[in-house]
C-alpha cells in the first residue's frame, strides 16, 4: 500500500459496480451479453475503417497546418528586432495565429488518437507495478495543486496480458481529469482488486462531480465541459478498454467526487500479439 494525504474515501461513498448473478452464461442474461459482445466487436470493427478512412483526411489537413506553423515562425525569425518597431497589433495577431495553429494540431493530433484502432501489443503485465509508476510520474503536478494521491494495490493480483502504452494511456487520462476536478485539500485515490477473470482498476476523486446531464455524456464523441478541451479523452479511454476486453463505469455526485471503474480480463481480450519478455517486476511502495 502506498499513500500520500490524509483520509481515504470510504467504501459507501465509493460504490463499485457489482456484477449481476443472473448474467451467468446461458440463459436470457447470457444470450444478450454475448450478443453484447459480438455487437461490441462490429462495432470496434466498424471504427477501425472509419479510422483509416479519417486518418488519411486528418494527414491531409496535418500537413499544410505544419507548413503554415513553420512559415509563421520564420516570418517572426525575419522580423529579428524589427518586431519591437511593430504596431503592437501586429505583433498580437502573429501570436493569436501561433497559438490557434497549436490548438489546431493538438485537436488534430487527438483525432487521431481517437478513430485509430491499433492492433494491441500485449505482455505480460504487473498492473500494480505500472499504477504506481504513473502516480510517481504525476506527482509534482499533483502536489503542485495540493492535491494527495493514495495508491492501494491488491497484493494477491496476479500479472494480466495487456498493452502497457494504451493502458498508461488510459490511467493517465484518468488522472489528469480527477485532478482537474479537484482543489487544494482534495484527494485522488487508486487502487486495484484481484477479479477472478481479471483485474480491477478504481480511480476516485473527491473533487466537485458531475451533474447528472453531464455524467451521461461523459463518454460522448466531443463533449467537454473544459474551455480547451476535445472532449476525445474519455471517449479512447472506452475505446482502450473495450479493445482489452473490458469495461468502464463511472459513478459521479456533485460536491462529492467522481469514481471510474475499469474491468480488465486477463487475457487482454484474447485480441492483440504478444511481445516481449513477461514483465514481473513489482513495484515499491510509494506516491
Amino acid at each position: 500500500m502506498s499513500e500520500t494525504g490524509s483520509q481515504v474515501p470510504s467504501a459507501d461513498e465509493r460504490r463499485e459496480p457489482e456484477p449481476d448473478p443472473a448474467a451467468a452464461p446461458g440463459g436470457e442474461a447470457g444470450s444478450k451479453l454475448r450478443s453484447e459482445a459480438v455487437s461490441e466487436r462490429v462495432r470496434l470493427r466498424q471504427l477501425a475503417r472509419l479510422g483509416a478512412l479519417f486518418a488519411g483526411f486528418a494527414h491531409e489537413i496535418r500537413n499544410p497546418l505544419s507548413t503554415i506553423r513553420l512559415n509563421l515562425q520564420l516570418v517572426k525569425e525575419d522580423l529579428g528586432e524589427a518586431q519591437a518597431e511593430l504596431p503592437p497589433r501586429i505583433g498580437r495577431r502573429l501570436a493569436v495565429v501561433e497559438t490557434e495553429v497549436a490548438r489546431l494540431q493538438a485537436i488534430l493530433e487527438q483525432f487521431l488518437g481517437y478513430v485509430r484502432v491499433p492492433r494491441l501489443q500485449l505482455r505480460e503485465l504487473d498492473l500494480n507495478a505500472m499504477l504506481l509508476d504513473i502516480i510517481e510520474f504525476t506527482g509534482p503536478e499533483v502536489r503542485a495543486k495540493g492535491v494527495a494521491v493514495r495508491f492501494f494495490g491488491a497484493p494477491e493480483l496476479g500479472p494480466i496480458r495487456a498493452d502497457p502504452d494504451q493502458l498508461r494511456a488510459v490511467v493517465v487520462n484518468l488522472l489528469r481529469n480527477a485532478l482537474d476536478a479537484c482543489s487544494d485539500g482534495d484527494e485522488i485515490l487508486v487502487r486495484t482488486r484481484a477479479l477472478p477473470e481479471g483485474a480491477l482498476v478504481v480511480v476516485a476523486d473527491t473533487g466537485c462531480g458531475m451533474p447528472p446531464d453531464v455524467l451521461e455524456r461523459a463518454f460522448q464523441p466531443y463533449f467537454s465541459t473544459k474551455k480547451s478541451g476535445t472532449g476525445l479523452g474519455l471517449p479512447t479511454v472506452r475505446r482502450i478498454v473495450e479493445q482489452h476486453g473490458g469495461s468502464v463505469a463511472v459513478d459521479s455526485e456533485p460536491g462529492r467526487g467522481t469514481q471510474f471503474t475499469i474491468r480488465l480480463p486477463a487475457d487482454g481480450g484474447g485480441g492483440g500479439e504478444e511481445v516481449g519478455e513477461a514483465d514481473t517486476g513489482t513495484g515499491e511502495e510509494g506516491a
